[in-house]
């Protein structure tokens, strides 16, 4: 197998696509992580709706109702892991362009202190990130399905919120 000599110019047109690729994916991932998390927190309170407007459910449609909501919390958590997973280890590869495109030294694009802050070239999750939140919101979304799933008011027979009867009072018209 022979090896491809190339030039520096072409290295960094190489590094410089490659980044900008790498940007691309990332803003992706995160965008396709939100949106499913949107999509699901709108399903999440149509069914929160549903569950204090109409009667309290017998047994079996709790439960019925507990298994959908952990199955869909698990597969949101895979979905979003899944994402999170690709998302590092495009990052990694992030960083690896960037420290060879010298972004992280100093003097090399700014007289006294480097292009990216050393903050930057870091890949370790926090409890904080983007993904970390998402399933941290997920999990607040599902816990609240299931306590009111479990804890439904009673409402009246009809199914339907109480109503509050709002009488007519007559009185003279000599007072404006």
């Amino acid at each position: 197998m022979t090896t491809v000599q190339l030039e520096d110019d072409h290295k960094i047109q190489i590094l410089l696509i490659e980044l900008q690729e790498r940007y691309v994916a990332a803003h992706k991932m995160r965008e396709r992580s939100l949106r499913f998390t949107i999509w699901l927190s709108g399903m999440a309170v149509g069914l929160a709706w549903l569950l204090i407007s109409h009667k309290t459910l017998v047994i079996s449609q709790r439960l019925a109702l507990t298994l959908l909501i952990a199955a869909l919390w698990t597969g949101a958590g895979i979905f979003i892991l899944g994402l999170r997973k690709g998302f590092q280890s495009n990052r990694r590869a992030m960083v690896k362009s960037e420290r060879a495109l010298s972004m992280y030294e100093p003097g090399v694009y700014l007289k006294e202190e480097s292009l990216l802050p050393s903050a930057f070239k870091r890949v370790n999750s926090k409890w904080n990130d983007h993904f970390s939140t998402l399933c941290i919101w997920l999990c607040v979304a599902a816990s609240s399905l299931l306590v009111l799933a479990w804890t439904c008011p009673e409402q009246a027979e009809t199914g339907l919120l109480p109503v509050k009867k709002i009488e007519n009072i007559k009185g003279d018209k000599k007072n404006g």
